[in-house]
């Protein structure tokens, strides 16, 4: 009997694996560019699914990261055009069916005087466009497996000292990722580290912190509007006491879980040994519409879409809390999110919780359960004693 329980385990272990690999990736660094050196970086990652391909594009070659999703039909294919070390052209062999795209264009420092640890337009602030932002490519890893890469970009102003780390990452199947926060992946999605390194203060901030600076563009009409939103969650098994979970949707998510999101718990790091006692909170400000930045690979991308149809906003993720030292305490910052196409994943118990529940609530259940038994019997034997016979002979 137990050998047979132990075999449907292991058939059942096996089938959830395998429909877990929901797409065949196909990774391709520098695709079409002859000219390109180490020190040129587009990744362009095809995944087939059963019923679509998903394009992405990780893109480092104008400074500014950025990652771009293009959902097609199965035997759409993306053909990229270059000029010397920079992509100028972006040619797909069937009209998409759904695209959207972030790029991380900006760093800001603001001065959080009243030390709230978020920004907002009371803080005096200073803007660094990360178009000149020189990157190395750290590892890599590109097979059928995994898709991932760390890059390292270094500032290149004599007045701005410090390296921004990251790291993207995406494995065809669903789980947690390693470190904290342990957000959801899914063949559908990206997660993605960022660091911020011994960055230089302005000599003039005293209270100064910094916040990353998103644009975001999806395929939706103009006139409609990004959207975020917290949802709570009683599970803080894998980022313990953290029980919120940010979820920006584009107008298409919202409506029909068929867009783009991004997902990420409102936490951040203070030390590379990622810990609960390092962690400091992460804000996310309102949404504001804008334009795609000059001289970014976005708008090269997007130059031969409808521009009526063509939602542009942008955003600001920034990080702390009151009487936390400002940014100079530890001179390092951490965050991850997640990118997808989809239905935003939901985190579940693991089958260690789900054993400890169980036996939490079915050991008083069974005592219980136990106990009046014992008492139903005990008085029933007390109503109707057993007979007794006697000789009378």
């Amino acid at each position: 009997m137990i050998r047979m329980h132990l075999q449907t385990l292991l058939i059942v272990f096996i089938l959830s694996f395998a429909c877990g690999q929901d797409r065949r990736i196909i990774p391709k660094l520098n695709p079409g560019c002859d000219n390109c050196g180490t020190s040129t970086t587009l990744l362009y990652i095809r995944a087939d699914g059963s019923q679509d391909t998903v394009h992405q594009l990780w893109d480092f070659t104008r400074g500014m990261p950025t990652i771009i999703y293009v959902i097609s039909k199965l035997n759409t294919s993306l053909t990229i055009n270059w000029r010397f070390n920079e992509p100028l052209e972006f040619k797909l062999s069937e009209k998409p069916l759904y695209s959207f795209a972030v790029t991380l264009d900006k760093l800001t420092e603001y001065n959080d005087i009243e030390n709230n640890g978020y920004i907002d337009n009371r803080c005096p602030q200073r803007a660094l466009s990360l178009r000149d932002l020189e990157w190395t490519r750290g590892s890599t890893v590109l097979d059928n497996k995994e898709a991932m890469l760390h890059m390292r970009g270094k500032f290149g102003e004599h007045n701005q000292h410090g390296v921004i780390d990251m790291k993207l990452d995406l494995l065809p199947f669903k789980d947690y990722a390693v470190d904290l926060p342990h957000l959801i992946h899914t063949a559908n999605s990206t997660l993605v580290d960022v660091s911020l390194v011994n960055l230089t203060s302005s000599a003039d901030y005293n209270a100064s912190r910094f916040a990353l600076h998103f644009t975001v563009v999806s395929t939706d009409p103009r006139n409609e509007n990004m959207s975020y939103s917290m949802r709570k969650s009683l599970d803080d098994e894998h980022t313990p006491g953290v029980f919120e979970i940010f979820e920006i949707r584009t107008p298409k998510s919202s409506r029909s879980d068929d867009g783009g999101f991004i997902q990420f718990r409102p936490v951040s790091y203070t030390e590379q040994e990622r810990s609960v006692s390092s962690s400091t909170n992460a804000y996310i400000s309102n949404f504001t519409w804008t334009t795609i930045p000059k001289t970014s690979t976005l708008r090269v991308f997007y130059e031969q879409f409808d521009k009526d149809n063509l939602l542009v906003q942008d955003m600001f993720i920034s990080f702390g809390l009151p009487g936390d030292g400002f940014y100079r305490q530890h001179n390092f910052t951490s965050w991850s999110f997640t990118i997808g196409y989809g239905i935003p994943p939901v985190e579940s118990f693991s089958l260690f919780v789900i054993i400890i529940i169980s036996i939490g609530l079915g050991v008083p259940i069974l005592l219980a359960l136990s106990g009046i038994t014992f008492v139903i019997v005990r008085r029933c034997k007390q109503r109707n004693p057993p007979a007794r016979f006697t000789d009378d002979e």
